[in-house]
């Protein structure tokens, strides 16, 4: 099926895109791009980094124009070409990076596109909403039922805040609903609010378009997949006629070998690289647990259950409240992040964007900088020797982009990229990974995690917090599972299922 024919049934054409190309110095992102999104129907886009799908994502929603071709929307008059012709027409666009205002309310967030636009809401009336009966249903429907609505969004978790911000579809007219990665910063918990929320867009007659890399949500919601690569549309299928495999092969150009599992641990290592006993911090109360020399250990629990907590407070990202910590069997305080890093502990942090690198920074100089000193004389960088480092780890962690190119422009992936081979780059004997592969499409994910798994044959220690029971057991030697801030569980992995890791976090028995 080409990406301009209609399905069985003919259904309404909502928006077209004809002939769409855009193109930045030296990068083709989009050429001769035709697609279709139909009234109640959920169009996912699919691509590996850098294949095109949220630059068609943008121009969708008029926050680029295209160099070529155009895209209409029933019933506006023209193309749309600018964010103010998209709001005309109706069209809402979810970034993967929630837009949220810190220092607003959650209520003042629900209701903020609708205060931009003077309609039904205005700025004297937005106490009122924070308590009023709709403001706290619409809560509800996003799985933030029990936060209370007066307090600042700069509390909430990356989790909470995109589901904070997905709540604002439901009081926003529109016609297309565009969802760009919005997945990819929530937690498998709040899938089911998700997927109420997009049945019942489609009930209402939306298209809606799911740009997305994980593909049981994509099987989940979707009717058809339109599958990006380099640029151009490679194919659209119906959801229904098509399988995971198939779809990633037509993503990368070639199947997706299985990762193997993790190497076997080293014989005789001698005391675990990490050891800590009774933890007590933010949400995590009395955990204990050890990573061995060549060991992945991870961590699976749900939002509020202390997984982050434990990555944050082994790596002096945040002062435990009480607590034994120990790096080679030597008792250690990690006060800061300098003191981790001083004693051979790194941490990558699952908010990239905020937290990662710094976004008016080259890839060379985020590249480097947990590593100034080796650059430097006498307090003066050497350019020169900076440069070659830096030539030599976009090459061995695959970055595209060089030295020079902003990391703020790189897709996710080759942010992520970016952000773990800094950290590497400083030679740790402990590296704690906080949602390591969040926000990053299939190919990107598979050479993160045979990253980690060289990490094991180079005998370090890795602690890896995740939401995704399915990733725990392929990328770990152990998994623990945290509930109400305490060990629930152990599994190893060569014997336990998704299932078991599930059903332990949610209170349950493992089969």
């Amino acid at each position: 099926m080409s990406g301009a024919e209609r399905p069985p049934g003919s259904p309404r054409v909502v928006f077209s895109a004809r002939g769409v190309g855009r193109r930045y110095p030296g990068v083709r992102a989009l050429e001769g791009l035709d697609l279709d999104g139909y009234a109640g129907e959920v169009l996912a886009v699919c691509g590996a980094n850098g294949a095109g799908k949220s630059t068609f994502a943008r121009l969708l929603a008029g926050q680029e124009a295209p160099d070529d071709g155009e895209i209409r929307v029933e019933g506006h008059d023209g193309p749309v070409v600018g964010p103010a012709d998209a709001e005309r027409a109706g069209i809402l666009l979810m970034h993967q990076e929630p837009l949220v205002v810190d220092d607003f309310s959650i209520a003042e967030n629900v209701w903020l596109y609708r205060l931009r636009a003077g309609r039904d809401v205005l700025p004297w009336q937005l106490a009122r909403r924070g308590d009023d009966q709709e403001t706290r249903e619409l809560l509800r429907e996003v799985g933030l039922g029990d936060v209370d609505p007066a307090m600042p969004a700069r509390h909430l978790a990356p989790g909470q805040r995109q589901m904070l911000a997905l709540s604002r579809a439901t009081v926003t007219p529109h016609r297309v609903l565009i969802l760009d990665e919005t997945t990819a910063s929530t937690s498998e918990e709040h899938f089911k609010e998700i997927e109420e929320m997009v049945a019942a867009e489609r009930a209402a007659g939306t298209a809606v378009v799911f740009v997305s890399h994980r593909m049981p949500e994509v099987f989940a919601l979707s009717d058809r997949i339109a599958v990006l690569r380099n640029g151009e549309l490679v194919d659209v299928l119906r959801t229904r006629d098509t399988d995971p495999g198939r779809i990633t092969t037509l993503m990368i150009g070639e199947a997706v070998s299985a990762l193997d599992r993790p190497p076997e641990l080293p014989e005789n290592a001698g005391p675990p690289a990490l050891s800590v006993r009774g933890l007590h911090a933010g949400s995590a109360q009395d955990v204990s647990f050890e990573v061995g020399k060549g060991e992945v250990v991870g961590v699976y629990g749900l939002v509020g259950s202390g997984r982050s907590s434990v990555a944050r407070s082994v790596s002096g990202q945040q002062r435990p409240v009480s607590g034994e910590v120990e790096i080679d069997g030597e008792p250690t305080a990690l006060r800061s992040p300098g003191a981790a890093l001083r004693r051979g502990v790194v941490y990558l942090t699952e908010d990239r964007r905020r937290e990662g690198f710094v976004a008016d920074f080259s890839n060379g100089e985020n590249l480097t900088l947990s590593t100034l000193g080796r650059s430097s004389r006498l307090g003066v960088l050497r350019r020169r020797r900076e440069r070659t480092r830096v030539a030599e780890l976009i090459r061995r962690f695959q970055v595209k982009g060089g030295p020079d190119v902003l990391t703020s422009t790189l897709s996710g992936g080759n942010q992520q990229k970016v952000c773990l081979a800094k950290w590497l780059e400083a030679d740790p004997a402990v590296v704690v990974l906080d949602e390591p592969t969040k926000g990053i499409d299939v190919g990107a994910r598979l050479n993160i995690y045979r990253i980690i798994h060289d990490l094991c044959r180079e005998n370090r220690a890795v602690l890896v917090v995740t939401s995704e029971a399915e990733e725990a057991l392929m990328l770990c030697h152990r998994v623990l599972v945290l509930r109400d801030g305490q060990v629930a569980g152990e599994f190893d992995t060569a014997t336990a299922t998704t299932d078991d890791l599930i059903r332990t976090a949610l209170g349950g028995e493992a089969a």
